[in-house]
């Protein structure tokens, strides 16, 4: 077990402990850590949503279309920058295309961009 997963571990334990204690007695709670864990369930939900009503509602993905609603979905769920990123509608793009010996698309990673613009001045 590497260092970051007993860290991982050790924090979830401090928070099951922290609920406990905040429901069993009088002890009041941290209501930006409420606010926090809501907005984060929250947007997981309405992201799980939009992925399924694409998914639905919309045309079947063919082909190499699901590799891509693959990569979309590994990244918006990695981690909540991520899972924001993508529920304020930030664009994404695709890249490290890996393709078979025939040609047929086998995996890529999607990414988030950001636009920036740059400034100089002229003399």
């Amino acid at each position: 077990m590497t260092k970051a997963q007993e860290d991982k571990i050790i924090r979830q334990a401090q928070d099951i402990l922290e609920r406990r204690l905040g429901v069993r007695e009088d002890i009041k709670v941290n209501l930006r850590n409420v606010m926090y864990y809501s907005a984060y369930y929250l947007g997981a939900i309405t992201a799980v949503q939009k992925v399924v009503d694409e998914l639905m509602n919309g045309d079947k993905p063919k082909g190499d279309d699901w590799i891509y609603y693959k990569a979309e979905w590994d990244c918006i769920t990695k981690d909540k920058r991520s899972m924001q990123l993508y529920l304020d509608g930030t664009e994404s793009r695709y890249r490290n295309h890996k393709k078979n010996k025939k040609g047929k698309l086998e995996s890529c990673e999607c990414y988030f961009v950001e636009h920036r613009n740059v400034l100089t001045e002229l003399k």
